[in-house]
C-alpha cells in the first residue's frame, strides 16, 4: 500500500487535500481510483490508513481512517558531508535516509565539487525514501555551511571524521568505545579527500575523533554509507 508523508495532524474521519505532486502521483502515475486505500504518516501522529474520496484536476482528497501505529522517530544521527554531483547526491540522500540519518549537513570544503545545491529537491529525495522504508520521520537537509565555520560551531554530539590513509582507529574500534547514549555524527570528505589544512583542523579538534574505514580508498558516497551502516549495527 502506498505511503505518503503529510505535514498535517491526523484524526479519524478527517478529510485532507493532497498537494499537487502527491495528487499527480496517485491519480496519474499510479492510476488510483476513488475508494482506494493508502497510508499516511508523520513524526507526530504516526501512521494511518486513508481512503481516496475525490479526484479532480487540481487535487486528490482523502479521508483519514484507522490509526495503525504510533510515531516512532529515528534516534538522532548526523551526517556532515561535502556535496557530490547530482546523481551521486540523490543516491546518498536516499540511502542515508534508509540508514536512519536525522540531519544531513552539506559542507563546503576545499575540494568541494558541487556548490549549487537544490535543497528543495534534496528534501524531496529524503521524503520519498522515508515513504519507501517505513520511517515515520523525515531527515532534515540543512543549509550548506563552510567547513571551518562548521568546526567552530559543532552540534554537541559525538563526532567522528573519516580520514583516509591515517593511523587513526578503525570505525569499529572507535564506536565500541563511544557512549551509545550520546548521539553520533559522521564527517565525510569530498572526492579527493580533505585538504591537508582540513585534516589538521580535524585532528586538532578536541570534539572530533578521527577514524578510518579500512585499507581501501572509498568513493565519498560509499564512505558515508559504510559509516552509517556500521553505526546502525552498533545499536
Amino acid at each position: 500500500m502506498t505511503r505518503l508523508y503529510l505535514n498535517n495532524s491526523f484524526q479519524a474521519k478527517q478529510e485532507l487535500a493532497l498537494d499537487l505532486d502527491q495528487s499527480h502521483y496517485l491519480a496519474k502515475v499510479l492510476r488510483y481510483q476513488i475508494n482506494d486505500k493508502i497510508k499516511v504518516f508523520n513524526e507526530k501522529d504516526g501512521e494511518w490508513t486513508a481512503c481516496i474520496t475525490e479526484i479532480t484536476k487540481k487535487a486528490v482528497r482523502i479521508q483519514v481512517d484507522e490509526h495503525l501505529s504510533i510515531a516512532s522517530p529515528c534516534p538522532p544521527l548526523w551526517l556532515a558531508f561535502s556535496p557530490l554531483k547530482h546523481e551521486a547526491m540523490g543516491f546518498l540522500i536516499e540511502k542515508a535516509t534508509e540508514l536512519g540519518v536525522t540531519h544531513l549537513q552539506p559542507l563546503i570544503t576545499d575540494r568541494c565539487n558541487n556548490h549549487r545545491l537544490n535543497l528543495e529537491r534534496l528534501q524531496k529525495n529524503a521524503i520519498e525514501a522515508a515513504q519507501q522504508c517505513e520511517r515515520h520521520d523525515i531527515p532534515r537537509v540543512l543549509e550548506p555551511v563552510v567547513f571551518g565555520k562548521f568546526l567552530s560551531n559543532l552540534p554537541p554530539i559525538s563526532w567522528f571524521a573519516a580520514i583516509e590513509r591515517s593511523e587513526s582507529e578503525s570505525i569499529k574500534q572507535a564506536l565500541e568505545k563511544a557512549d551509545s547514549k550520546v548521539p553520533w555524527g559522521f564527517i565525510i570528505g569530498p572526492e579527493g579527500g580533505f585538504s591537508a589544512h582540513e585534516v589538521k583542523s580535524i585532528t586538532n579538534h578536541a570534539s572530533i575523533k578521527s577514524i578510518h574505514l579500512g585499507p581501501l580508498i572509498l568513493r565519498a558516497e560509499t564512505a558515508a554509507l559504510s559509516a552509517l551502516a556500521i553505526a546502525q549495527s552498533r545499536e
